[in-house]
């Protein structure tokens, strides 16, 4: 597991319908269309945090950037993002990613079965590194660029 350099500024975009897999798997993402010239993570699968720009709420996320090499319908890059405390609908808001952490690499699994098993323990993983020192200065530091003090 190996960090992320901090990132000074959230991966910022509009949440976009997805293939819908997500969902099914028990994982609903919110899918980010990037804004033009962001700068993307290589493909991987992170610890992060979500803010809503249009509420200002912060969730705890496990972002999924690559090509879903599993199902093998695309090459296409996608940034995905499952948030652990709330299924709403995000699509058409405004969000940034604030990622805390790299937990591995993304991986063809031989079976969905094989791929929510992998899930669940990313998402533990994920929240592990979010209570963590680094993930709540982080978390600090998503608050302040968005004017706040106050923490999740």
């Amino acid at each position: 597991m190996n960090d992320v350099r901090a990132v000074r500024a959230p991966l910022t975009g509009e949440v976009v319908h997805g293939a819908g897999r997500g969902r099914g798997l028990g994982f609903p993402t919110a899918n980010l269309a990037a804004d033009p010239g962001s700068h993307v993570p290589p493909p991987a699968i992170y610890s992060g945090w979500v803010v809503r720009h249009a509420t200002g709420a912060v969730h705890r996320g496990t972002i999924s950037i690559g090509s879903n090499p599993t199902f093998c319908d695309t090459t296409d890059v996608h940034v995905e993002v499952h948030c652990h405390d709330v299924s709403d609908d995000f699509y058409g808001e405004r969000i940034g990613l604030w990622f805390v952490a790299r937990i591995r690499d993304t991986v063809k699994f031989a079976s969905t079965d094989d791929l929510v098993r992998a899930a669940r323990l990313d998402v533990l993983r994920s929240e592990a590194l979010l209570a963590s020192d680094r993930g709540r200065r982080v978390l600090t530091g998503a608050l302040a660029a968005d004017g706040r003090t106050a923490s999740v």
